[in-house]
């Protein structure tokens, strides 16, 4: 039983330092990418198996089993020992740091809604009948979409446009000049 502890808590160890190299890797050769979804996608979910729960606990608990083994405990005894504390150790990193960080995620989305009205700067030129992107800024966001004019007219790339409406996704907007 002892080494299935060590592997499970090598492995454990092993992903902590390899996601931990590899995201410090990406982020030191800014090797990075931003989603903008403008629909209704849930993002939010209360499921609380998440890589950091998983390893957390694969990991407290090869290292408990390993010290029950080291101090010669009961082995149901220290089985029981692992399975509580990496449960305790899992169930903590989720309700401390997993739960408000998605939370604090949620609250920087902003509804479609009131987005309606607000400035944008069109950063590919919108073509008559046709189609281009709108640049704008929310909560000290950045975000791009897909955009076209209320009446089908081309606006010009760098143009300051209002969003008047937003259907499908398609941002309909009007230059300010109109």
């Amino acid at each position: 039983m002892e080494h299935i502890y060590t592997v499970i808590f090598l492995v454990g160890v092993i992903y902590t330092v390899v996601t931990f190299l590899i995201g410090g890797l990406f982020e030191a050769i800014h090797l990075d990418g931003h989603i903008d979804t403008h629909g209704s996608e849930p993002t939010f979910t209360v499921l609380p198996l998440k890589p950091i729960t998983i390893v957390s606990f694969i990991t407290v608990f090869g290292g408990v089993g390993i010290m029950g083994n080291y101090y010669k405990l009961n082995e149901l005894y220290t089985f029981v020992l692992a399975i509580v504390l990496g449960g305790i150790v899992s169930f903590a990193l989720y309700r401390c740091i997993v739960l408000p960080l998605y939370k604090a995620q949620n609250t920087s989305a902003v509804p479609q809604n009131t987005l309606i009205g607000i400035k944008a700067v069109v950063i590919s030129p919108i073509l008559e009948n046709g189609f281009g992107v709108i640049s704008y800024v929310v909560n000290g966001s950045k975000y791009n979409a897909p955009a076209q004019h209320i009446n089908k007219k081309s606006v010009l790339q760098g143009e300051n446009v209002i969003i008047y409406e937003i259907k499908d996704t398609i941002f309909y907007v009007q230059p300010l000049n109109e």
